[in-house]
């Protein structure tokens, strides 16, 4: 399995949210009016958005890369969640954004990966 390329700058913390990737509750309403709910699932993955700013260009070429080998989400890497410095098992939920700052060599890339 492939490890998220080490780039020159942390995520920041500006644009990082975490939250579960779904809910796993199943409702079903009787016609006495009472909501049974039971769990879909035992385990709940989380969701993972972050945001690298400013990017260096060779940096953003490198995640672009990574992005294209990945098949955007359709294979799972390992990425080191910055909290606590463990790997985790991820994968892109939806494509890498990419955006200039002004100049082409800082950009912001936003990403949103999902635990598998």
């Amino acid at each position: 399995m492939e490890n998220f390329p080490t780039l020159s700058v942390k995520p920041s913390t500006e644009g990082w949210s975490e939250q579960k990737a779904f809910d796993p509750t199943i409702r079903v309403r009787s016609e006495a009016g009472y909501v049974k709910t039971r769990a879909r699932c035992t385990r709940i993955p989380k969701k993972y958005r972050v945001s690298y700013v400013p990017l260096p260009l060779a940096d953003k070429l490198l995640v672009e890369a990574f992005e294209d080998f990945m098949r955007v989400g359709a294979d799972a890497f390992k990425w080191r969640y910055p909290v606590d410095s463990q790997w985790k098992t991820v994968r892109f939920a939806e494509p890498v954004q990419y955006a200039m700052m002004g100049t082409m060599n800082l950009w912001k890339v936003d990403m949103v990966l999902e635990e598998v």
